[in-house]
């Protein structure tokens, strides 16, 4: 079998990533390829100009999530796309790892809705997977053990420690701003009743 949706990291104890620039980089404001370091979500959180947030109702409560166009257009354009489809409405938390991440986003086989699903260019913006910060999963090749470049699609999931050696592999492109109590008490099979924009630009 060559490809499984990635579950972030493939075996229990595995920390060693590849690096993958795929199509290019994206800086997160004020940096410039030519000086690349790792920011921390409160200082993107200060810096970015565009923000937009989206309200997560479950069935263990709500949380909103900051998501911003500006650091990772591709990813900020996929999600919100998805989100305003209703893509979200409905689904599981499918993965839920203790201090670790809560991931949402996987459909039951045969939904309709996965006409949707669409491979994004990675975008690899350097800024630090920290409680609360927010990125797309990616395909797993289990021949070659490895992630697939532009593989991210609607798998998302939520930061619940500090993950800083997924920096170089994934796009933080959000944060949860407001709820994140209720994100730390999700479990596995708690569904996304409704998902939505809460200020477009």
């Amino acid at each position: 079998m060559k490809t499984k949706l990635v579950r972030l990291l493939a075996f229990a104890g595995v920390y060693s990533l590849l690096l993958m620039l795929g199509s290019g980089i994206v800086c997160a404001q004020g940096l410039t390829s030519g000086a690349l370091k790792l920011i921390s979500a409160d200082e993107l959180g200060r810096t970015q100009q565009q923000v937009v947030r989206v309200n997560f109702d479950t069935s263990r409560g709500s949380f909103v999530m900051a998501v911003y166009p500006q650091v990772a257009p591709h990813s900020t354009e996929n999600f919100l796309r998805l989100v305003n489809s209703e893509f979200y409405d409905g689904l599981k938390f499918h993965r839920v790892v203790e201090n670790f991440v809560a991931q949402a986003g996987e459909l039951p086989e045969g939904d309709p809705r996965s006409e949707l699903d669409k491979p994004i260019p990675d975008e690899i913006n350097y800024v630090h997977h920290e409680p609360g910060t927010v990125s797309l999963a990616k395909l797993y090749d289990t021949e070659k053990k490895q992630y697939l470049p532009d593989s991210a699609g609607a798998q998302f999931f939520i930061n619940l420690g500090e993950n800083q050696r997924l920096d170089e592999n994934f796009t933080v492109f959000g944060q949860v701003t407001q709820g994140m109590d209720v994100v730390k008490k999700l479990q596995v099979g708690d569904r996304i009743i409704r998902a939505y924009v809460i200020n477009p630009l």
